[in-house]
């Protein structure tokens, strides 16, 4: 696998936006948020359990696995019941004209994968992966992909990467974690 790859090129994205927009983002305590919990420990509708870096979680990733109970019975429920292996699901915002800071995912033992699911995005939304660490006054290759909507992608985030959105527009992906041995995976 590369650092990118499509997974499915059938997402209804705007039917999913419509559906987390009228249940999520109209609530005045969500609306602002960067990150909200789409499944936590044990269903309760806790939006902000998993949200954040991962060494200030109160249990493992692989915990937050329970769909939070507002979205049961929902499309967002039947189109993360197609990746039933990841966990931690997040619907992720980045607001126009920002970055998010250069860093590597998870652990160091394990391929750090992640599933994206792009809802809103522009063309100036990107996900960049540096091919060597980034130092002062140093060059570093970085490789730019773009993820539409209507389609998932599995992401390598085990290298250093980030997000950017040069846009004019919200972007908002839905994110799901997991972890796999390399020496496991088939090419």
């Amino acid at each position: 696998m590369g650092l990118v790859e499509t997974i499915d090129k059938n997402i209804d994205s705007s039917k999913i936006w419509n559906e987390v927009y009228n249940l999520l983002l109209v609530k005045d305590e969500l609306k602002d948020l960067d990150q909200i919990s789409l499944t936590s420990v044990d269903g309760a509708d806790d939006w902000t359990c998993s949200v954040g870096r991962i060494s200030k979680l109160q249990y493992p990733e692989r915990y937050y696995s329970t769909l939070n109970k507002t979205l049961v019975g929902t499309e967002l429920e039947k189109l993360l019941k197609r990746y039933p292996q990841y966990y931690r699901w997040r619907l992720m915002k980045l607001e126009p004209k920002k970055t998010y800071s250069v860093h590597k995912d998870g652990n160091d033992t394990a391929d750090n994968l992640r599933m994206h699911i792009p809802l809103q995005t522009n063309d100036g939304c990107f996900l960049c992966f540096y091919v060597s660490v980034p130092l002062n006054k140093q060059y570093s290759r970085v490789k730019h992909e773009h993820l539409e909507t209507g389609k998932s992608y599995l992401v390598n985030t085990s290298g250093f990467h980030t997000a950017v959105n040069y846009g004019d527009t919200q972007r908002y992906h839905i994110v799901g974690v997991k972890y796999e041995n390399s020496n496991n995976r088939t090419q």
